[in-house]
Order: C-alpha cells, then structure tokens, then sequence
C-alpha cells in the first residue's frame, strides 16, 4: 500500500509539474502571438487632449477609449496591424501600427459636421440645414491666425455681405463694418454686437474729417478669447432684436473650458514689425517759389529747377530777423536760393519709421464633472509707424466659467475686463494735422529745426517757443500757416484712456424633459477720459495761444432676458419647439468735459486754471435711451425635410413720439426644404446634400432721443465778422427754443427683407456651396426736413425717406485634396449689392459728411453716400463743354460725381497641410468703388504731386489755361492733354486753377478705388512629435509667421485705398491726407501644456 502511494503521489506530481508547463507554454505562446500599443490622440489645430475617443481594432469589435489625458493601450494580435480613432466633431483617422509601441494621433476638426451648429440671434445652437435664413461663421482660430491687433479688422475677406474698411494704418483705430449694404441716412450703419447672448456697445466716437482717429469700442476684446463669430445677415436671422437689428447682428462667442478635462495651459507671445505700405509720389525736381522763381515765403513749389543751381551756399540776409532752433542751428531769411540740397527723405524719416507691437496671452482652461473654467490675460503694447505720439496698449483680463447643480441647474459666468491706452495723431483736412504739413512742404526745405526763439534782430530779445515752418522759416509769424510735422508729433498730444467691464450671468433651470427655463443678465460698462494738448504756437485760430481739452465719457448697456423654451415630438412625422421671452435694454451715456484757450501763461500747465472765464468752455450730455419687448418663436419640423421657423417680437421704446403707436410689431419667418432627401436624390453619388431656403423679416432701428419734442437751448450769437457772444457768460444764463422742432409722431425706421436660396453640398461633402438673394427696403427713414420760415421753425427731424439694398451672396468651400497627412482646401466667397434712394420727399440732397469740396450725399435716385461735389461744364449732349483756347470750364452747380459702393467684393483662402506644417493665404478682391484723391489734388495744386514735375518740348505753338502761348520747341514745366479739340499745355495756372483742389473740378480726381491684396498669409509648424511630448510634458509648441496686407494690386497711386478720412461714418471712400496704412510681418510662438 505504500509503494502504492507513492507511486499515486509521484504520477500526482509529475501531473501537476506536466500541467504548470503546459500553462507557461500557452502563456508564452499567447505572448509571442500578442502586441502591446500605448498611445494619445490630441486635436489637430491646438494638440489638446481628446478624452473619450473610440480608439478601436480595425476589423474586430475590440478597444477602448483615452482618458482625461488623452492616453490609451490596447494588446493587439500579431496579424492586428491597423487602428481606427473617431470622435464626434473629428474625421475618423487610420494608423497604421506595425513595428511600433507608441502613437500620437492628431484628428482633424470634421468642418462639415460643425458647420451645421449655429448660432442663434438669441445664442441658442441649432442645425443649420433646419434654418432658412442666412448666417455666416468666422471660427476664433481664423481670427487669432490672422494677428491682427483688433477683433474687426480679423473679420475681414472671411464672409460674403461683409464689407470691413479701415479708417487708417494708426495703431488702435476704428473699422468700418457694413452688412448688405447701407440701410439708414442719420443713424450709425454698424451692426448690433452680441456678446455671449448680451448686447454691448460698439460706438467709435465722433467721426470727422480732422482730429485724431477715432477707436472702435468692440477691439477692445482680446481676439484669443474669441471662440467663434457669427454673422447674422437677413432680416430674419435678426428680427428677434427688434430696434437694433436693421444693419444686421454679429454674434460673438467666447472661450470656455471643456468638461471632464484636465488643465491645459497655453502661451502665446507675438512679435510684429509694421512697414508703411504705400507712399504718395512727391517731387524732388522744383523747388518753393511760384512762376518758376524761388520765393521762400510762397505756399508751393513751383519755383525753380533745383538742379539749375549752382550748388554753392545761400545767401542769406544776416542782418535781418533770424531764429535759433532746438538745436542750436541758425535759420536766415534766404535772398537767394543756391543748395541743391533734396530734404524729402530725411523729413518723412524724421516723422515715419518701422513700428512694431507684441503681444503675450496666457490662458487656463479646463473643466470637471460639475463644471467648465476659462481664465485668461492678455497685454498687447504697440508702437505705430509715425514717430512719437502714436501708441496703443491694450491689457485684458477675462474669467469665464460654469457650473451644474444636480441635473437641473446650470449656472454660467462670463466676465472680462479690459483697459486702452492710447496717444494718436492729427489727420485729415486740418492745418494741424500730420501728413498735409509733411507732404505740402517743398523737396529743398529741412524740417528738422520745428521750435526755437525768434530774433526781430541781433540786438532784440528773444521771442520763446516759436513755431518754424517752410511757409515761417524764421518763426516771424505767430501763425506759421501749417504745422510743421515735427511740431505736430511733439507738440501736440491725444491721450485716451479706457477702462471697460463686460460682465453676464445666465441661469438654466430644466424643469422637465420639454421645457427650460433660461435667465440671463448682462451689463457692460466703460469708462473713457479724453485728453487733447496744443501747445502755444500751434497753427490756427483755435490752437494759437494754446489749447487744452479734458473730458471723461461713461456709458453703460444693461440687458436682461428671461426665455422659455420647450421641445415637443408631437408624432414621428412632426416635431416643434417653442420660444417665450421677456427684454429689457436700458443705454445710458454720459459726457462730461470742457476746454480752454488762449493760455494765460505760454506753457505746458494742463489745467483750466490756465484761462479766462470768456475762453473758458464746460460742456456735459446725457442720453437715456430703454425698450423694453416681449417675444415669441416658434419652429416646426415636418418628415425631417421641411422645417418652418418663425419669430414676432413686440417693443416699445423711450425715443418714440408720444403721438406714434406705442408698440411695434417684427415679425418673421422661414423655410427650409431639404429636398434631397426625396427618393430621386437617395443614394446619389453626387449631391450629397441640397436645400431650398425661404425667408421674410422686418427689422427697425430705433430713433434718437431727445427729437420728439421741441426743445430750449442756451444761445451763442455770432457775425460774420468774427465777433461771439455767449449767453453763459452773463447771470444764470439765457435760454431760447431750439429751431428745430420736434415730432411727436416719430417712429422706427422699418426694414422689410425677402430672402431665397440654397445650400449644397457635393461628393460627399468636399464641395459646400451657398447662395442667397435678398431685396429689402427700409422705409420711414428719418431725417430733418427744411420747414417755411413762417412756421418759427429751421427743420423737423422726421420719417420721410425710403431706401432699398438687392443683392446676392455666393459661399463655396472645396476639399481638393485629402489623403493621408496632406491636405489642400479652398475657401471662397463672393457678393455685390445695389443701394438705392428712393424718396427723399423732394430734397435735392443731405450732406452726410466730408469736405467742403467734396462730401458724400443722400440724393434721390442714387446710392446713399455719392460723392457730391464741383463738375466740368457740358454741352447738351453730354460732352465736355471748352472755351476757345480749348480747355473745359467748371459748371456752376455741384452735383454727383462717383460712387464709393463697390462692383462687387470676394475673398479667396486656401490651405495646404502636410503632417505638421500648414500654409494658409488670404487675398481679397474689392472691385469698381470710387475713391476721392484729394491728396493728389491738393498736391498738383501746390506744384507737389510726382506728375507736376514734368517737362516738355512743346511740338507745335500750344495754349496754357491763362491763355498765355506756348511756342513750338519750347520746354516747358508741365504736359500736353487734348480735351477734344486739339492739344493744350496743362501747367501751373491749370494745376492752380480748376485742374487742382482749390477752386478745382472735383470729378476729375474721382479714380477707381479697386484692389486685390494678399490680406493675409501664414506659414506654422507644430512641433508635437511623441518623443517631443514625452521629454518636455508639453502638447505642442507652435511657431508661425503671418505677413498682412504684403502686396496689394491698384490702380490707385499714394495711399491704402482701404482707408477712409470719415472714418466709421456712412460717407466712405475720401483719401484727404489720410494717416498711412501698414503692411506687417508677424512671428508668434504658442505653447500647449
């Protein structure tokens, strides 16, 4: 029995020994026959990690999904060589997997998915193949690509209808935004700006063809914090805005963190160097005088030819008045001009140089289970291309953040504060102002010495502080005509200083399955002070004796909104959701300054103090501005192919006439049809999607305060001999009614607007395209009609006008080419609109703005904004009428002479990507608006302009406009032109006579105003390599260069025609000594955490 046992217990063992190895050599075999792979996915365009991506076995139902790291690790069998990572939102990528362990995975935003979310007038998300209204998208990332220092210029070349137009190169300011063509006469034509589902103000101060440019409030976010933009164009996308909608809604959204994942940090720092892009054609050949003869007091160069000298030393009247410079250097009163010295470089390099800006954000984002953080801070510190007083700061702080309570609550904060600085400079049509003194100054005078003291003679005391210019080039003159532009940049000062809060909350209360309650509250408010200095000595009546202005600005947006929403499927076929809400808007604005003149003590004290009472001037303004409305919206959907979405909104408002009705009524609705999904079009390989699209709104803007009664104002009395009393200076003052009278009847301008269109798309998605045609009419448009004199009354600001926009929008996106890590893309869009008065009740027309030459009009029958100004004379045919030495003559009457609307306008982006180094360009086409040169002008009058230097051999006897002759083999300073009758001499007396600005013929420096430029282009490597990302801990770091505006084609000669002297005004299109636009090269670096 024991050998028994043990032989049992031995076969046991060697049982249990056979079966341990039996186990290791399956295991052994199971681990030869399997692979380990670790990896990470990160989205492509900012390499953050995508937690929760299905990362699966190619062919089999295995794998898994990332972390809050983004982290994965999957055992794969050895014949399992291909991965396959999806995400909502994200193109599904392929990986191959052989012969490695690690993998870093970047997808791609799917465009075409996220594309269909849009956002709402109300901020609501909604599918865009639902909606048959009209919105276009412009995604935060396209905004901070394109580096710009403000928010509106980033917008520009990305949307069809969007016309953006720059006042000026100066660092700061203000752009003009236009949707689909002007819609009003008097009020401002800029969009309503939705932040965050809170209307906040954009308002860019007083616009005016002098003074300093102003700024535009809504740069004063920072571009990172931009999450996307929407553009509301129709009447129906907006019409839930009510008053405030006729010029359409930009809907801007910002930043928040993302739930569920861990912090990400991120850097960005940039750099720019900005470069004037374009400078107007001078003179070197002739130097000051007039007839051909140097004259060192004369206004212009049409003196003698420079190079005729003898190039010796001056004579100079050394016994005479003279004038001792910052310098020490002693200026002479010149007898007779013998240097052949040229100053045009060394004077524009003393006043323009090569500016730059930098920029530094840091952002934190992030989110848990609860709830969604986003911090931000951002400087941007920028130095301008004109020397001294041309800077702009910019510092931000922003905080946004949510939260969920249970499953029924969700609160979210969004708030940001922001403060500007700036010191710009004086342009435009105004002695004081930078370029008209720089460039009016003739090629052989130096303006380096600009202050000094004044000497009547070596024996007399010094006059202090004295300004010298090329028209008082020994300062003995106390007026020295026009600025010399080296006074300007250090004499004369503009300090603007803002401080802004924006600041909304918003509750969701999600009562049941089908209804939610959302309460949402915002306020933004701002704080500007205004500082301007002329130093005693400036030019100018006004400045002379010295200038000093203070003032602060507050104004604040208050907006509140309590909403109802509720989703109901009423059967398989039909499905509804239902909107009722509450508005109130309350605007208040608040100025409060003064200025004095005429310093009692020549120097630089900043104080009111500094004056007499009678030059002495305070002045405040208010303005309380509240509607208040309910509103309704309702959407059906019917088969999931034909959805009706409607709105009605009712307002009523504090500027209406007590007379008028009290409520007004904005209704509008639309239709869309997605038609293919109809049998015919199932299943097609080509159209992969189509819809027809419908839509009708009305939209208003509402009147300005204070015009629905007549009121009293305190008088100034005047003559025209110069003499002014002022009422304020005696007792309590006096006061006298207004010669304006009110209407008590007056109401909202009423914009009714018809849309139809498609949206399609094409081989499975690669080709998006979407087209819209739209008419619309705004009628009762405001403006002030003349009055008889027998009524006690000037005017009455009242509804009497109709104006009308038609016009179409093409959007086309194609996918070229996608295939592994490369990818081209192409972007297009392209639009035109025709504008048109209709009635003005019989008014010839009403000045809108400009110079007193040339200045954009109301006219009926015509775009609103033509250049209304000084024509040639004709005949009755039409043809120019000339006298008998055959040249033309002016017409007595003013009237249109162009059109600063374009043709039409486009914008063509592409991109090519390969793995981790992307290309994008920009270039935008606006084509056929006119452009009023007056700089040109001014600078042919003067004997300044490059085309006024040209010499000629006359080939036979010619007239010139004096009708003095010309005789054959003559060379002469000027050119030959044949009017129509036979060949004539274009000289001095023609340039200062009605071929110049003055006294001039203003059509013919009417031009065409078309470009093409490359607005933008980008060149960026992510540097995001596994072994990169696993060394450093970091996700990424970027590195891009971005040029703007390097090339543009025109044929417009001296300027950026993308500027306006107007600014952001209805009148456009008027070169007048505009401050110079830039070009800029911009390198950033971005770094992920």
């Amino acid at each position: 029995m024991l050998i028994f046992g043990d032989i049992l217990h031995m076969k046991k063992r060697i049982f249990s020994s056979f079966l341990t190895s039996f186990l290791i050599f399956l295991f052994s075999v199971n681990l030869i026959a399997q692979k380990s792979i670790n990896g990470i996915v990160l989205a492509s365009d900012n390499s953050d990690p995508l937690v929760g991506v299905t990362v699966m076995v190619k062919g089999t139902e295995k794998g898994t999904i990332t972390d809050l790291n983004g982290s994965f690790s999957l055992n794969l069998e050895e014949e399992e060589n291909t991965i396959v990572a999806s995400f909502v939102g994200y193109k599904s990528k392929e990986i191959s997997v052989n012969n490695i362990t690690k993998v870093s995975i970047f997808l791609e935003e799917d465009i075409t998915e996220l594309g269909e979310v849009v956002v709402t007038a109300l901020g609501f998300k909604e599918e865009r193949d639902k909606l048959g209204q009209t919105a276009s998208k412009v995604e935060g990332n396209e905004i901070s690509r394109s580096a710009e220092t403000g928010l509106i210029d980033g917008m520009a070349g990305k949307a069809s209808g969007l016309r953006v137009t720059r006042s000026s190169g100066d660092p700061g300011a203000g752009s003009h935004i236009q949707i689909r063509g002007p819609v009003t006469i008097t009020s401002s034509l800029q969009p309503l700006i939705i932040l965050d589902g809170v209307p906040i103000d954009n308002s860019s101060g007083t616009s005016s063809t002098s003074g300093v440019v102003s700024q535009s409030r809504l740069n004063d976010i920072n571009p990172n914090d931009i999450e996307s933009i929407q553009i509301l164009k129709g009447a129906s996308a907006a019409a839930l805005w009510g008053s405030q909608a006729a010029k359409g809604v930009i809907y801007i959204t910002t930043k928040s963190g993302e739930k569920g994942s861990k912090p990400k940090i991120s850097f960005k720092s940039v750099y720019s160097v900005d470069k004037i892009n374009a400078r107007h054609p001078l003179q070197s050949t002739f130097g000051q005088g007039d007839n051909g003869n140097y004259n060192s007091f004369s206004t212009r160069s049409w003196g003698d030819k420079i190079s005729d000298r003898d190039g010796s030393e001056d004579i100079v009247d050394m016994f005479g008045p003279y004038f001792i410079d910052q310098n020490g250097v002693r200026h002479y009163n010149v007898l007779q001009k013998n240097s052949k010295s040229i100053y045009d470089d060394s004077n524009f390099n003393q006043i323009i140089k090569d500016g730059h800006y930098t920029e530094n954000t840091l952002s934190i984002s992030g989110g848990g289970e609860n709830g969604t953080n986003y911090f931000s801070v951002g400087d941007l510190n920028q130095s301008g291309i004109i020397q001294g007083n041309s800077k702009y700061r910019r510092t931000t702080l922003r905080f946004n953040s949510t939260r969920e309570i249970g499953d029924k609550i969700k609160i979210t904060f969004k708030n940001s504060y922001s403060n500007t600085k700036s010191d710009r400079i004086r342009k435009g049509a105004s002695s004081t102002g930078l370029y008209l003194g720089l460039l009016r100054t003739p090629a052989d005078f130096d303006n380096t010495g600009y202050i000094g003291e004044y000497y009547f003679s070596s024996s007399s005391s010094p006059i202090a502080g004295r300004h010298r210019s090329y028209r008082n080039p020994t300062g003995g003159r106390v007026n020295a005509g026009f600025n010399n532009p080296n006074w300007t940049i250090n004499n004369q000062k503009n300090n603007n200083s803002v401080e802004r809060f924006l600041s909304n909350i918003q509750l969701d209360f999600t009562l049941t399955d089908w209804l939610t309650i959302v309460s949402r509250t915002g306020i933004d408010y701002y704080q500007s002070r205004t500082s301007q200095f002329f130093k005693p000595g400036t030019v100018g009546s006004t400045f002379g004796q010295g200038y000093f202005t203070d003032g602060i600005r507050t104004n604040r947006v208050f907006n509140t909104d309590i909403i109802a929403r509720s989703f109901f499927d009423i059967n398989p076929d039909l499905n509804m959701s239902l909107i009722l809400g509450a508005n109130l808007n309350d605007r208040k604005y608040l100025s409060m300054g003064g200025n004095i003149r005429d310093f009692i003590l020549p120097i630089d004290l900043y104080d009111f103090s500094n004056a007499q009472p009678e030059n002495v001037n305070i002045e405040d303004f208010d303005r309380h501005m509240r509607t208040a409305a309910t509103y309704l919206s309702l959407n059906l959907g019917i088969k999931d192919m034909i959805f009706i979405n409607s709105n009605v909104r009712g307002e009523a408002s504090s500027t209406i006439g007590p007379e008028a009705e009290s409520i007004f009524i904005y209704p509008s609705v639309d239709v869309a049809w997605q038609f293919s999904k109809l049998n015919l079009f199932l299943g097609s390989p080509i159209l992969t999607f189509g819809k027809l699209r419908l839509a009708y709104g009305e939209v208003g803007v509402e009147p300005p305060p204070y015009n629905t009664q007549s009121i009293y104002v305190s008088p100034n009395y005047s003559d025209s001999y110069g003499g002014s009393l002022s009422t304020d200076l005696f007792g309590a003052g006096s006061f006298t009614p207004s010669q304006d009278l009110g209407d008590p009847k007056l109401s909202p301008e009423i914009k009714k607007e018809y849309e139809i269109g498609t949206d399609l798309r094409f081989l499975d998605n690669k080709i998006k395209i979407g087209y819209s045609y739209y008419y619309n009419k705004t009628e009762d448009v405001f403006f002030n009609l003349s009055l008889a004199n027998s009524s006690g009354y000037d005017e009455i600001f009242t509804n009497a006008g109709e104006i009308e926009n038609k016009g179409m929008e093409v959007d086309f996106t194609y996918d070229i080419i996608s295939i592994n890590d490369f990818r081209i893309s192409l972007n297009a869009n392209w639009s035109f609109y025709r504008n048109k008065v209709l009635d003005l009740k019989g008014v010839e027309s009403i000045r809108l703005g400009g110079l007193s030459a040339v200045s954009g009009r109301a006219v009926e029958g015509y775009p609103l904004g033509v250049f209304w100004g000084t024509k040639f004379a004709r005949n009755d045919d039409g043809t120019i009428f000339l006298n008998s030495n055959g040249f033309p003559t002016l017409d007595l009457e003013s009237g249109v002479i162009g059109d600063p609307h374009p043709d039409w306008q486009g914008g063509l982006g592409t991109t090519l990507s390969w793995k981790d180094l992307s290309l994008f360009f920009l270039f935008e086409r606006y084509h056929g608006a006119d452009i009023y040169a007056g700089t040109r002008a001014v600078l042919l009058n003067y004997g300044r302009h490059k085309d006024s230097a040209v010499e000629t051999t006359a080939q036979k006897d010619l007239f010139d406009y004096n009708g003095g002759l010309i005789t054959s083999g003559t060379i002469f300073r000027g050119s030959v032109h044949d009017f129509g009758v036979g060949d004539v001499a274009l000289t001095e007396p023609w340039y200062r006579g009605i071929g110049g600005y003055f006294s001039g013929v203003q059509e013919q420096f009417v031009e065409d105003g078309s470009w093409t430029r490359l607005r933008e282009l980008t060149l960026s490597y992510s540097l995001r390599t596994p072994k990169f990302i696993k060394s450093t801990k970091l996700s990424s770091i970027d590195f891009s260069f971005t040029g703007r505006n390097l090339f543009i084609w025109t044929d417009f000669i001296g300027n950026d025609p993308d500027t306006n002297l107007t600014e952001v005004s209805t009148t456009r299109g008027i070169d007048y000594f505009n401050n110079p636009g830039t070009k800029s090269y911009v390198f950033k670096i971005l770094i992920n955490y």
